[in-house]
């Protein structure tokens, strides 16, 4: 079952990739030739994909494998990001090292002209989720360790498999059009997609397929469903003291920090119902007899249009200065990180549906999960 849903997933990704160009190299190059050739053709290239998907189905295997086995933790895809370039190098991509000034981060480029295709998937994994893979309950590989429990082991992997299929085949046909491999460093920590967007990354690519691991083949366009979030530090500024020699003295951070959650839980009565937000306490002062100086309340702000987390976010900002007004201390904020309501395209979602439709659905998978149609979204 896994072999064939990993199968599956590169399958579409490799097939809407050699559709598009293989299309494109016809009409552009040479004099339109009756649609019936065009189909022709391509379908004779989407079998010749599938046999050479199915020749390295344990390539896909050992590269889903190592990065399940590396298990790091968001901007620490060290040794993931490391195995995952090389074999991309090894195959005749260039690699661009540390983009948008992440370390673990990279964007991997073969071909030229037009057009230009993303394909991306994220690398990191969550806390404490370790786990030994095949095991249907909790039994941790080493307990307390981080894990990939969100299966962002097998998107990078698996995308670049793909992309090494269409290249043997658009360099033998001649077929112009560039291919890059970007990875989704920190996705768990919304640590870095937004300034990828930022630095011009995507300025030139005319079409970008995301892959995530999910429970059935089904696409969609339009506005997706699911929430954007603006991710963001407060940390509050106060004075130290002895907590039983001299507490007048101190100014807690650490009560500015409890006085914000606590604000917040109160703000959650008055909110739209379809919001969501959570936060955590990072830093709630260094030990119990001394006044913290330093505390820190960490937010996501989520809501499903840009309105909605801006408001949420401007709420949460007022009741930290709130929060430093009645503690006497001073707070600043950091914003980590942004990730706004996705928009799918049309054209991409009913290429790959049609896809889905011939190729079928992965063996024993129950065709209403797999099938789902296009939402109706204009």
């Amino acid at each position: 079952m896994k072999n064939a849903i990993l199968k599956c997933t590169i399958l579409l990704l490799a097939l809407l990739c050699v559709g598009n160009l293989a299309f494109a190299q016809k009409t552009k190059k040479t004099k339109p030739a009756p649609m019936s050739e065009v189909d022709k053709r391509l379908e004779a290239l989407k079998k010749e994909v599938e046999t050479k998907i199915d020749g390295n189905a344990k390539m896909a295997q050992v590269m889903v494998d190592k990065v399940f086995s590396f298990a790091e933790l968001g901007f620490q895809e060290t040794e993931t990001s490391k195995y995952l370039t090389g074999i991309l190098e090894q195959n005749g991509f260039t690699i661009e090292h540390g983009i948008s000034d992440v370390p673990t981060a990279w964007w991997a480029k073969w071909g030229s002209g037009k057009p230009v295709i993303a394909i991306g998937s994220d690398l990191d994994c969550i806390p404490k989720a370790s786990q030994k893979p095949g095991v249907a309950y909790h039994d941790p590989i080493v307990e307390g360790a981080p894990g990939h429990g969100e299966g962002h082991n097998s998107g990078t992997p698996l995308n670049i498999l793909a992309v090494l299929t269409v290249k043997e085949i658009m360099e033998r046909e001649k077929i112009p059009g560039t291919l890059i491999v970007w990875p989704g460093v920190a996705e768990e920590l919304v640590g870095t997609k937004a300034y990828f967007t930022r630095d011009g990354y995507f300025d030139e690519v005319d079409m970008c397929i995301f892959t995530h691991v999910g429970d059935n083949l089904g696409v969609s366009y339009g506005q997706a469903w699911g929430t954007g979030l603006i991710s963001v530090e407060y940390e509050f500024s106060g004075e130290s003291a002895h907590s039983a020699g001299a507490p007048w003295r101190g100014r807690s951070a650490l009560d500015a920090v409890e006085l914000m959650s606590i604000g917040w839980q109160y703000m959650r009565e008055h909110l739209d119902p379809i919001q969501r937000s959570h936060h955590v306490i990072k830093n709630g002062g260094d030990q119990p007899n001394v006044v913290p100086s330093k505390a820190t309340i960490w937010f996501y702000f989520r809501h499903f249009n840009y309105p909605g987390i801006i408001e949420l976010y401007e709420k949460g900002n007022k009741i930290a200065d709130g929060a430093a007004l009645m503690t006497g201390t001073t707070v600043t904020r950091k914003v980590l990180g942004s990730a706004w309501p996705r928009h799918f395209n049309k054209v991409i979602a009913e290429t790959m549906y049609e896809n889905i439709k011939k190729w079928g659905c992965p063996n024993g998978a129950k065709k209403i999960r797999c099938w789902r149609w296009l939402c109706s979204k204009k």
